[in-house]
């Protein structure tokens, strides 16, 4: 296919045609199964869903390549900076983060560049000196490097098979927990109690950024605000949002887990952060929360079948405790970071 035969169009989910949606999420699917051939793919309506109500603290720009005969699609781009009125802002103001997609059979023909550069150019358009984006696909690691993005960080995602935990070895967690954390109890909400709102976004915030970012650059702060319209977006493109919380008896949340299930993918729970504060550590905190929570999800979701979890290949507490738990090796996810002014150069961008 010559680049003549094809154009690259604004992609936007509110106003978009059904008819172009069906494209899409053709195009979505092959994409899904060649990175998760084994795992059931999100609906299209769930998919929709998504991105009609995006994250409260991002800004999405979104183009698609299209085949000009058939207007089917065999590309994709999406540039992402924070909102400004995000109280994450100023942290991350001169970082973009983008995602490109090109159909395997219509890779090495210059439609990835053809993409990146539409994305570039907002992404100058937006002011930003930094732009990172991810990828599990060895063809997109060697596009990313073709363009001078340097590894910033390696992900592990592991998963740990439902019908081979050592149940036995979850209740030693928990009960070695009660005894070690006197006076500390674990509570469950899928909405945080309006009296701990703040404290958890403390807590979260302070969680959140020290998980190992290697030489990505970003910095967390969730607020009542924020967390309450996740809650929100969450329940309208209906994931379920558990979370998990240890608290101490003066009443202070020392330690937190949380997982993501959506009924369209209903063998899978997404593991989302874990973490104690400093202070709270080493009376097995972390283990009794991941107990809790793998017992709650066990009893609650029926047709689940796996546990799905990503961390960076040097956060080794969580390796360990992953590792005990059963979880196994799955793929690996490289995080690129670009210099804007560099991958201008590069890709001979005004």
């Amino acid at each position: 296919m010559k680049k003549s035969e094809s154009f690259i169009s604004i992609f936007d989910p509110d106003s978009t045609s059904d008819e172009l949606w069906e494209k899409y999420y053709l195009f979505y699917l092959r994409i899904f199964k060649e990175m998760f051939p084994d795992d059931p793919p999100p609906s299209k309506e769930c998919l929709k869903k998504e991105m009609e109500n995006p994250h409260p603290d991002n800004k999405d720009y979104r183009w698609i390549l299209s085949e000009e005969k058939s207007n089917n699609i065999i590309g994709y781009g999406r540039v992402t900076v924070y909102n400004k009125s995000s109280p994450a802002y100023q942290a991350n103001k001169h970082i973009a983060f983008g995602t490109l997609f090109v159909d395997k059979s219509h890779r090495r023909l210059g439609f990835g560049e053809d993409l990146l550069k539409i994305l570039v150019k907002k992404v100058k358009d937006e002011k930003k000196t930094i732009f990172q984006g991810g990828t599990l696909l060895e063809s997109g690691k060697a596009f990313c490097e073709q363009f001078g993005g340097i590894i910033a960080l390696t992900e592990e995602e592991s998963r740990l098979k439902l019908e081979e935990v050592d149940w036995e070895m979850l209740d030693e967690w928990i009960d070695e927990g009660t005894r070690r954390a006197e006076g500390v109890t674990i509570k469950r909400f899928e909405v945080v109690p309006e009296k701990d709102l703040e404290d958890y976004c403390l807590i979260f915030t302070e969680t959140l950024n020290q998980v190992p970012k290697g030489e990505l650059e970003w910095e967390a702060n969730e607020t009542p605000e924020i967390r309450r319209s996740r809650e929100k977006r969450n329940k309208l493109i209906n994931l379920t949002w558990t979370t998990f919380i240890s608290r101490e008896d003066d009443g202070t949340i020392s330690g937190l887990t949380e997982t993501f299930y959506q009924p369209d993918q209903a063998s899978l729970l997404f593991q989302g952060l874990t973490g104690v504060k400093k202070q709270y550590r080493g009376r097995g905190l972390g283990k009794w929360l991941k107990a809790e929570m793998l017992k709650y999800a066990k009893k609650t979701f029926p047709k689940l079948k796996f546990v799905v979890t990503d961390f960076a290949v040097t956060n080794a507490p969580m390796i360990a405790i992953n590792k005990r738990l059963g979880f196994k090796k799955h793929k690996f996810w490289k995080e690129y970071k670009f210099n804007v002014d560099e991958l201008t150069d590069s890709l001979k961008l005004q």
